[in-house]
């Protein structure tokens, strides 16, 4: 089945970042100078493995609620699906991811995840996944051709060719309303 669009999403500095951390008074306090937010993660991490929590409710204690509701919001409003591009997708299957997210308050489906690449260069793991999953069949375009996707990451480790499709967020705010209207407007081909 193909879908009008593609989001290739990142999550560290996208669905999370300080502004989150800092709401959550994660950040405010530090303890033998380190924020309190990383000793609350090794703990939590910690109750994973003795079983006292859920994987999904780690991982949603690492999700904005308020951002995955703006890429819930985008999702509907662009017709788009989920690629997983974050180092989260590692060791876990797409049922896997898509609970995670489903726990967190997501409705968008994830279709699948991007592999991996020993030169660890993001934009490299998408064009990957671009050229074997875009087909002239399902798609109606080689890959080479396709332009209905989007990325969302904090990083910048993407190919000159994606630059058209690549949307920065900052770990500082994450993923922002403006953001996602500055995507909407490129999948709807509207200039800014």
């Amino acid at each position: 089945m193909a879908y009008k669009n593609i989001l290739f999403l990142d999550i560290d500095g996208v669905l999370n970042c300080q502004l989150f951390y800092e709401e959550s008074r994660h950040v405010s306090t530090f303890l033998y100078g380190i924020p309190l937010y990383k000793q609350v993660k090794k703990v939590l991490r910690k109750l994973v493995k003795k079983k006292a929590i859920s994987e999904n409710e780690y991982y949603d204690s690492q999700i904005c609620r308020k951002r995955i509701s703006y890429l819930n919001n985008l999702c509907e409003e662009t017709n788009s699906v989920v690629v997983v591009s974050s180092t989260w997708r590692m060791g876990k299957s797409i049922e896997e991811l898509q609970s995670i997210f489903d726990y967190s308050g997501a409705t968008f489906k994830v279709i699948d995840k991007t592999g991996y690449c020993e030169c660890r260069v993001r934009g490299v793991e998408i064009k990957k996944w671009l050229m074997d999953n875009i087909t002239t069949e399902v798609h109606g375009c080689n890959y080479y051709d396709f332009y209905r996707y989007a990325i969302i990451d904090d990083d910048s480790d993407m190919l000159l060719e994606q630059a058209p499709h690549f949307f920065q967020t900052d770990n500082y705010s994450g993923l922002t309303p403006n953001t996602c209207y500055r995507i909407k407007r490129f999948f709807l081909h509207k200039t800014f």
